[in-house]
């Protein structure tokens, strides 16, 4: 089994590239996910103190090279930090150590502070105050060259793409007040977008984009009268078939901005990403699983997380069907503060439950563990995690 771990540039840049890297290597990693961009962040690491690092609209980590770049150009957060990078590249090709780019894609407010067309629209018409759309051609255009900035500069073997769907309006990291009940319906609503990207591809596609967006409307409203009847309403969508196309078109956005990625990369390095969708109970169980295969078939890896099980057999099923299956590689989240999430319980439960859990993604077919994330992790949960490695079949 092969292992990596995430890491932040900053972290390396606060305690030194070479010495972090080195006992990365001793502690038996093969490789690190470096992240080349960031979402926003208060991010505590245990190591050499109690330290805090925060972002409060997210950046780019690398010394991107801005003549290269179109209309978006890159917000680097700042040298220090971005030098992290090409010590970080010297260093692995010297020594052997696989280096991955881990690059946040559609979670970057600082893009649509800067080209507020770029934003995701609810369909209210409230802009999305963090994420930006994947349809949008500035956006595509912007993270192609990213990547192939990223892969001409530093040599990295992969690039891992992380949020290629749009996150949910109320995503918890951005400190949402939504103290109102929402059904999985209206969520699932409340996540199409008709920006002026969305919006124009309904219409090429000969759809009456207005009508769907008052349907979509009427429904949330009526979801938020809690009457009873959201099975009625979600049996009526389904039957819905401009509705379904419109959700459809939706996921086909992130999947063409993936290929855009791998096209303008051209082999240079392997593109690995989550292969999702949320329209399942919408656009119904067979055509949702066409769309996953055509997620999965848009890359050459694909990213499972070891505490989501079924998603993984699941997405593990599907790849088996492609007649060249991509390889499997997963994330295995140490989080001991029951503040941040559930995944905590699973790191207070003890290395029997860890060894389980990794084993279950080992049987799916995962061949690649990863390791999030170094900085933020006592060395103590660095050794248990590659112990549990060492115990798998």
């Amino acid at each position: 089994m092969r292992t990596t771990t995430y890491c932040y540039p900053w972290d390396l840049a606060r305690l030194g590239v070479e010495p972090t890297l080195r006992q990365i290597t001793d502690d038996g990693f093969d490789g690190i996910d470096l992240a080349a961009t960031y979402h926003p962040i208060d991010s505590v690491s245990p190591r050499d103190g109690f330290r805090l690092f925060s972002d409060g609209r997210g950046a780019v980590y690398f010394p991107a090279r801005a003549e290269r770049y179109g209309r978006i150009k890159p917000r680097i957060h700042s040298s220090e930090v971005a030098m992290a990078w090409p010590a970080a590249a010297e260093h692995a090709a010297r020594t052997g150590l696989t280096l991955n780019s881990w690059t946040i894609t559609l979670f970057q407010p600082w893009i649509r502070d800067e080209c507020p067309d770029c934003a995701r629209v609810l369909p209210g018409g409230d802009s999305s105050g963090s994420g930006v759309c994947p349809a949008n051609e500035d956006v595509r255009e912007f993270f192609a060259t990213l990547c192939l900035d990223i892969v001409e500069q530093f040599g990295v073997d992969l690039v891992r793409l992380e949020g290629v769907m749009p996150h949910i309006f109320d995503l918890d990291w951005l400190r949402a007040r939504s103290l109102v009940r929402m059904s999985p319906l209206l969520r699932m609503l409340s996540n199409l977008c008709f920006c002026g990207s969305c919006i124009a591809r309904g219409v090429a596609s000969g759809l009456d984009v207005a009508r769907i967006r008052a349907t979509v409307n009427a429904v949330i409203r009526a979801e938020l009268a809690d009457d009873g009847h959201s099975d009625d309403r979600a049996a009526a969508l389904k039957a819905d078939a401009e509705l379904v196309a419109f959700a459809e078109n939706q996921v086909g956005a992130s999947i063409e901005f993936v290929r855009t990625i791998v096209k303008r990369i051209d082999g240079r390095a392997r593109v690995s990403m989550n292969a999702l969708t949320p329209y399942r109970s919408l656009v119904g169980e067979e055509r949702d699983e066409q769309l996953l295969c055509d997620f999965i078939a848009a890359s050459d890896q694909v990213d499972l997380n070891v505490l989501n099980p079924a998603g993984n057999r699941i997405i593990a099923g599907l790849n088996a069907r492609l007649d060249l299956p991509r390889p499997l590689s997963a994330l295995y989240v140490t989080i001991r503060n029951p503040t941040v999430t559930s995944a905590a319980a699973l790191a207070e439960a003890g290395s029997a439950t860890i060894v389980k859990s990794l084993q279950a993604a080992a049987d799916v077919g995962v061949r690649e563990l990863s390791l999030y994330n170094y900085g933020l992790l006592p060395d103590a949960d660095v050794v248990a995690f590659m112990d549990a490695v060492g115990q798998l079949r």
